[in-house]
């Protein structure tokens, strides 16, 4: 590593030892590639990384014999660990002179490099506006790799904690019978746990507040949660409510009890969920330990994302403001997280008052049942005071931005993200994606070193502030809304990359022949298959659990194509982390994708890098497939002749997603009706969405129509379009670049300026997050709250846009 990124700059990591003790203190008070940078970066690990420059020639060297071996050297068996799959060996170069990217790249992913940037991006604690050093570090190591780099600041509006308590006391004698720790407790020999700078239990863009009430328990506080309880005659109004994690966004639970009149939310991690009914906790095991405090973001997410001050553009320093009060995206009721050890004291207060969980929900149990413990809902005779102060402040953040000029198409751009910042050390959530980011880099200028230059750009983009709401990929996309909806390819999202050994993603359907036929070319660590393989076992096995529990909350019609699809079903993309701008927004073709399964550690001070080097993956495998398949996905958009997104499979999911729609619709009228009405909800529902079928079928004829011309390319020119005839040349790029301009527009003409009523920063008619869930996502949005509201004539409304956008989507596949 160059000197330039080792030079330690102690005036640089004292200021931010000061932010970072500052944040208890009281509040006081462009173009895509960037506007401003920052000085050098400063690290506690050069010892580590002071042989990196050595390591980069050699590195270098070691892959220019591979490069030159390849042509009189045979092709290894196997890769070692990798069951029966060939090495990479040969390299093509063809008539032109180009290197076949995708084979040599395979072979350059290394496990203990990853490990190396592992190890420093889960140093420690390393929250948002207090991380510049690791954005210095990633812009300079980006250009170590030969990747002009810049770093772009913004200045949303963030909080940080002052002071915390959870009590529960006596009324009438004001004796405290107990005083939550909000503490969670050391693990010797993981220093990470005992790291001063760990934040306390907090949320991000939790409201301040001091309130005092009885308590409620309510499940997952899901609006089905709220209404079981008040059909049992149990008001939560003035009440402090406990739920648990899962199922929503902790956001739209604090946002449903506000709505429903509570004072404040505590929210609590139940061991069965995950913790010591899923298998042994930390240290002796991966799940969540008995003072595993979840950490996050409360903000309404679901409503938009980014800095709350600043709603659709982008929060620079001289940026107008709204006043907080004035900000849709933020609750106003305060929350806190709390570890299943100090709820369990609340959860025994509330036995015999109210009634028993079990009366209320089949799944309103928990896993605390094996201590003794019984859920009621209450309200106690006890009452609960809860502290949260915070002190909020315009901070600054910096996403870093890394640009591979494209040597033929450079206006055109294939963009992958990872964010930066963690609540804590962050080692899986995000710093394994912050890893595989920095050896994505490191692979690319080792192609780079050969010649290789991708036909279209590349930006790699480290993300800052995700956690309190994706709010630096939000600020980037609306600084740059007009470039990224011109320019922009595709978003490829790697959040977390390695938390167990289950592929996972969400994605466009423009995405999934591209996916199938990458996760097929890279071995699954252990093993004699791919990572298609395995993530097609993992999804035929979920679907068949799903099918078993058969629940209110299972989707059967995702599960009934999962069990009789030969392929694994690709979820839609909701919310959650650094796509949602690109895709919801801007309406760019997003994938997000990593390996995961054991969330035990989630946004707690237990995601060390001791425990997912311990029990998720030891020897950094799982790491180095995820960089594989990254590293293609986004070289084969970059780089082949014709755009590798397919708009038939957009089509053809289209069906799945207005079988959805109207198995969904079908609910709300039976919901409203009886009897023979209620018999007749299918056939009333099947004539709501029949003008949208007849607009999925055209589409489909549209994209086959597009099929066919890339077949006339691919016969008549070649998509290389490498002949000797200028005229026959100039025909070939021509249609080429129609055929590529079409696939990539196609997620374009799926948004509408108005957006989604009420929420209407998100543009994309087919999918955004479910308003009351948060994360998940729901299809043809629009039309599924009309449905849920009993507003028909809304419905019938929107249902003609919907219709109308489809079909001039169609009408622009066919332009030639």
């Amino acid at each position: 590593m160059d000197n330039k990124i080792l030079s330690a700059t102690a005036s640089q990591q004292d200021s931010e030892r000061a932010l970072l003790a500052d944040y208890k203190a009281d509040t006081a008070d462009s173009a895509p590639f960037g506007h401003s940078e920052l000085p050098p970066a400063t690290t506690q690990f050069e010892a580590r990384f002071s042989k990196r420059a050595i390591a980069g020639v050699v590195s270098a060297a070691v892959l220019l014999f591979i490069v030159a071996a390849s042509f009189w050297m045979p092709t290894p068996e196997c890769m070692h660990g990798m069951g029966g799959f060939q090495q990479p060996g040969k390299v093509d170069i063809p008539g032109d002179g180009r290197i076949d990217p995708t084979r040599v790249f395979l072979n350059i992913p290394s496990t203990d490099q990853l490990r190396e940037n592992l190890l420093y991006y889960s140093s420690g604690a390393h929250v948002a506006g207090i991380n510049s050093t690791q954005a210095a570090y990633t812009r300079d190591y980006f250009e170590q790799q030969g990747i002009e780099s810049k770093i772009v600041e913004y200045f949303p509006w963030l909080n940080y904690p002052v002071d915390q308590r959870v009590t529960l006391f006596n009324e009438t004698t004001q004796g405290i019978v107990f005083e939550a720790g909000l503490k969670e407790d050391v693990v010797p020999g993981d220093p990470l746990s005992e790291d001063p700078n760990n934040l306390p239990a907090f949320h991000g863009y939790s409201t301040d507040g001091n309130v005092t009430g009885q308590l409620v328990y309510a499940n997952y506080g899901r609006l089905e949660d709220f209404k079981a309880l008040k059909d049992a005659g149990i008001s939560v109004v003035d009440k402090i409510v406990l739920v648990r994690y899962g199922y929503i966004f902790r956001g739209v639970k604090v946002q449903i009890a506000e709505l429903n009149g509570a004072k404040g939310v505590l929210i609590y991690s139940d061991p069965a969920d995950d913790g010591y009914s899923k298998g042994k906790v930390y240290p002796t095991g991966p799940w969540r330990p008995e003072s595993s405090i979840q950490r996050g973001s409360v903000m309404r997410l679901q409503v938009y994302p980014g800095d709350p001050l600043t709603p659709g553009y982008a929060a620079t320093k001289d940026a107008p403001r709204i006043d907080p009060k004035d900000a849709k995206n933020l609750n106003h009721i305060p929350s806190l997280p709390l570890s299943y050890r100090d709820a369990e004291p609340l959860l025994c207060a509330l036995q015999g008052h109210g009634r028993n969980a079990s009366e209320v929900g089949s799944a309103w149990i928990g896993g605390l049942t094996s201590k003794g413990v019984e859920y009621w809902t209450g309200p106690s005779k006890l009452r609960v005071n809860l502290l949260n102060k915070v002190g909020y402040k315009t901070r600054a953040i910096q996403n870093v931005i890394g640009r591979i000029k494209g040597s033929e198409d450079s206006e055109h751009t294939v963009i992958v993200g990872n964010h930066r910042d963690a609540w804590c050390a962050g080692a899986s959530d995000p710093s394994s994606g912050s890893a595989a980011l920095l050896e994505l880099a490191r692979a690319l200028g080792e192609l780079m070193k050969l010649g290789w230059r991708p036909r279209r750009t590349i930006i790699l983009a480290s993300w800052d502030a995700e956690e309190y709401g994706l709010v630096g990929s939000t600020e980037w996309v609306e600084d740059n809304i007009d470039w990224v909806r011109t320019n922009a390819v595709a978003y490829i999202n790697v959040d977390s990359a390695v938390g167990g050994g289950d592929f996972k993603t969400e994605a466009s359907p423009a995405f999934e022949q591209l996916l199938y036929d990458v996760t097929k070319q890279v071995p699954y660590p252990h093993s004699n298959g791919s990572v298609y393989d395995a993530w097609l076992q993992q999804s035929l096995a979920s679907a068949e659990l799903a099918n078993q529990a058969a629940d209110d909350y299972t989707d059967m019609a995702d599960v009934a194509d999962a069990l009789k699809s030969p392929t694994p079903l690709i979820r839609p993309l909701g919310s959650g982390s650094d796509y949602t701008a690109f895709m919801a927004h801007a309406g760019v073709s997003s994938l997000s994708m990593g390996f995961s399964g054991r969330s035990g550690a989630y946004h707690s001070n237990y995601d060390s890098p001791k425990r997912l080097t311990t029990f998720i993956d030891p020897d950094m495998q799982l790491h180095q497939a995820m960089v594989r398949v990254w590293g293609l996905v986004a070289i084969k958009l970059a780089d082949d002749p014709v755009i590798r997104l397919s708009p038939v499979n957009y089509a053809k999911t289209l069906r799945r997603y207005i079988r959805q729609l109207e198995a969904h619709v079908a609910a709300q009228l039976n919901n409203t009706s009886s009897g023979k009405q209620a018999q007749n909800g299918a056939v009333a529902a099947a004539s709501k969405v029949h003008h949208l079928r007849a607009a999925q079928r055209q589409l489909l004829s549209s994209a086959r129509a597009i099929e066919r011309e890339k077949a006339h390319l691919r016969a008549v020119y070649g998509e290389d379009c490498q002949m000797g005839s200028r005229r026959r040349h100039t025909s070939c790029i021509k249609l080429r670049s129609s055929i590529n301009d079409r696939a990539f527009g196609l997620e374009r003409h799926f948004t509408e300026p108005e957006g989604i009523p009420s929420r209407e920063w998100f543009k994309h008619v087919l999918v955004a997050p479910g308003r009351w869930e948060g994360y998940g996502a729901q299809v043809f949005p629009a039309l599924a709250e009309a449905a849920e509201d009993g507003d028909w004539k809304r419905f019938q409304l929107y249902s003609k846009r919907t219709v109308e956008t489809l079909y001039e989507a169609a009408w622009f596949l066919r332009e030639v």
